[in-house]
């Protein structure tokens, strides 16, 4: 893959996956052997998927407004993003979270993100990023 298709590969799942919850979008993006590590917890493709579906219940918004740092590693296939989360929760609260993410990808699919999360302005918001919720 060259930078363009990654980057493209990238957006298009932060579009339909995160910023839209549409998780008959996953299997678009990520490879049936997906992992993640968030803050040290490590969950795999189908605790993922459970993870969109939660975010999906209890959220009313979740939005990436831009990417702070995007660079990509052709010759490696990954990605390293910085980015912050607007979140409302259906409750009403509403916070940011501040990720750093590394992903790997493979023959057009993500499978691996390692991230590391952290709440900006809503310690309620602190579980948010963590896929094991």
């Amino acid at each position: 893959m060259n930078k363009k298709q990654i980057k493209d590969i990238i957006e298009d799942a932060y579009d339909d996956v995160l910023n839209n919850l549409r998780v008959d979008k996953i299997k678009q993006y990520f490879d049936k052997t997906y992992m993640q590590t968030t803050d040290l917890k490590t969950s795999s493709y189908n605790e993922f998927v459970g993870h969109i579906k939660t975010l999906r219940r209890i959220t009313t918004s979740i939005s990436v407004p831009r990417f702070n740092e995007f660079i990509i590693d052709e010759d490696q296939g990954q990605v390293f993003l910085h980015y912050l989360v607007l979140i409302t929760k259906k409750d009403g609260t509403k916070g940011t979270v501040e990720v750093f993410a590394v992903f790997t990808l493979r023959k057009d699919k993500i499978i691996r993100c390692e991230e590391i999360t952290q709440t900006i302005d809503n310690e309620d918001l602190a579980n948010m990023g963590c896929v094991n919720e």
